[in-house]
């Protein structure tokens, strides 16, 4: 049994119209989760890790994280009817993360 505890956010939006989703794992193990959506944690079939679910409202498309220096960067919503983060161009995920920073700028 795998030690790995992964974490993902998944979109309300894509759960609570649905009767079935399909959670991806990193290693692409895929886990079929029926309604209701109940589960806080389930296990990769595949590689076995642990992934916990985050759910978030509405469809955010990305949520702003941090790398390892700390600089921001996106992170995948499962289940958002946003372009997928690996399809869009580095201008364009600059842009997103800008934007933020800006937005983050004026709130204080």
């Amino acid at each position: 049994m795998s030690e790995n505890t992964l974490y993902t956010f998944v979109a309300e939006d894509a759960i609570k119209n649905s009767d079935i989703f399909t959670l991806n794992c990193n290693c692409g193990g895929k886990v079929i989760i029926l309604s209701p959506f109940q589960e806080k944690e389930v296990t990769c079939p595949e590689c076995e890790s642990a992934i916990k679910i985050l759910v978030v409202s509405g469809d955010p498309g990305y949520i702003i994280g941090a790398d390892e220096n700390g600089e921001p960067k996106l992170l995948p919503v499962q289940g958002s009817k946003s372009t997928p983060i690996e399809l869009l161009s580095e201008s364009e995920k600059n842009k997103i993360i800008s934007d933020v920073k800006s937005k983050m700028k004026k709130s204080l």
